[in-house]
């Protein structure tokens, strides 16, 4: 399998992202996207490195196919908060964003009164 092979298949089968969804977040357009995903063009440097980083997969593996997949054996529930998170709109992103920082307080809160009983 070739590179542009292997992230077609991170896009579709293992994150399940649109070629708009996938290419919004690294900053290409969708026809550029789907280009490199038929080898019609090469990968760049700079995409390679934007696809690793934000989504957390190994250089390694898009160049060879050696697993894993994601850098330290990510959780897969945190790609599939990601995949879900993308999907909303900017007033839930805010919504959602309001109620982490709630839970959080709630958790440390909770853990300073087990450590002082």
């Amino acid at each position: 399998m070739e590179p542009y092979e292997r992230i077609r298949q991170l896009r579709k089968k293992i994150l399940t992202l649109t070629l708009e969804d996938f290419s919004t977040k690294i900053n290409i357009s969708r026809s550029n996207l789907g280009n490199i995903e038929t080898g019609r063009i090469g990968l760049t440097e700079r995409v390679l490195i934007d696809i690793c980083r934000t989504f957390h997969v190994r250089r390694d593996w898009i160049e060879t196919g050696d697993e894993p997949i994601f850098e330290d054996e990510a959780d897969p529930l945190d790609s599939e908060i990601s995949r879900l998170y993308s999907s909303l709109t900017d007033e839930n992103k805010k919504y959602l964003y309001g109620y982490i920082q709630r839970l959080l307080e709630e958790q440390h809160e909770s853990s300073t009164r087990n450590s002082e009983n």
